[in-house]
This record gives C-alpha cells, sequence and structure tokens, in this order.
C-alpha cells in the first residue's frame, strides 16, 4: 500500500464552533477532498476550502486518520486536519447547499455520511470560547443529542 494520501479533511474552528457543510443530497461534511499528484496535504486542504468555502484558515496538525471503500475495489485512505478560522464570510460552491457551524461538543453526535472524525486528538491551545448561538437543523443530527439545545 502507498504512504500517501488520498483525501484530506479540515475541521475548520471558528471559536469553540466547527464549520459543516451539508451536500446537495442532505449529507453533512466537512471541507476537504482529493490530494492531487505531487501535492501536500496541507496544500490541498487549503485549495479545497478555498474552492468549497471562499474562507481564509491557518491548517494546523492532524488530528484524526481515515478510510472507506468508495466501491468494493478502491479504498480511500485520508487524514483530518484541525484549521483555525482567519478570515472571510462561508461562499458554497455547487457540490454544496447550506453550512452551519456546530459546536465542538457536539462532534460526536453530527450524523456524517463517512466517518471523517474517529479518534479526534486536538492541541491543547487549540479551544477557543465564544457566546456564539448556533442553531442546527433538526434533519441533520442524530435522534439522541444531549449536548445540543435547538432553539
Amino acid at each position: 500500500m502507498k504512504n500517501s494520501w488520498d483525501g484530506v479533511k479540515g475541521i475548520v474552528r471558528k471559536n469553540d464552533h466547527m464549520l459543516v457543510l451539508v451536500r446537495q443530497n442532505g449529507t453533512l461534511d466537512l471541507p476537504g477532498g482529493r490530494v492531487e499528484n505531487g501535492e501536500s496535504v496541507k496544500s490541498a486542504l487549503q485549495r479545497e476550502i478555498d474552492e468549497e468555502t471562499g474562507l481564509k484558515v491557518e491548517i494546523h496538525d492532524p488530528v484524526g486518520e481515515w478510510s472507506f471503500y468508495k466501491n468494493p475495489d478502491r479504498l480511500i485512505r485520508g487524514v483530518t486536519l484541525e484549521c483555525a478560522y482567519l478570515d472571510g464570510k462561508v461562499k458554497l460552491c455547487a457540490e454544496h447547499k447550506r453550512h452551519f457551524w456546530a459546536p465542538m461538543e457536539s462532534i460526536e453526535h453530527l450524523n456524517f455520511n463517512r466517518n471523517f472524525l474517529p479518534n479526534l486528538k486536538f492541541r491543547k491551545d487549540s479551544f477557543y470560547r465564544s457566546q456564539m448561538d448556533v442553531l442546527l437543523p433538526l434533519d441533520l443530527m442524530k435522534s439522541e443529542n444531549p449536548m445540543i439545545t435547538l432553539q
């Protein structure tokens, strides 16, 4: 097996919230995509975040690794990196129909179609505090969710 990553995803953090994208089919997603030949993981993620959201971010260290079978013969391996929001308003590409900022505490309760978030390990200085209120759409959450209060 090769020693490079096929895919990369980013947890874009703004205060104590993370950016969640919603695909056209309604499934949840993180910014990211394919790592092109000759491209570093961080360069690929920077490109993908710019293409998918238009946000300026600072990319930090990996916080998790993942894999899944795209079809029976194609294993996709990837890495999720933590990113700090720097500037900009989200401008979605055609791949996604909406977005929301979810509290970091709700990570395990979000229903992603792929497991891009297994066994996350964040840096100690990466937790930010905010008074921001975030509303999460009911159809995007798992049914049992003690960490999220909908208003």
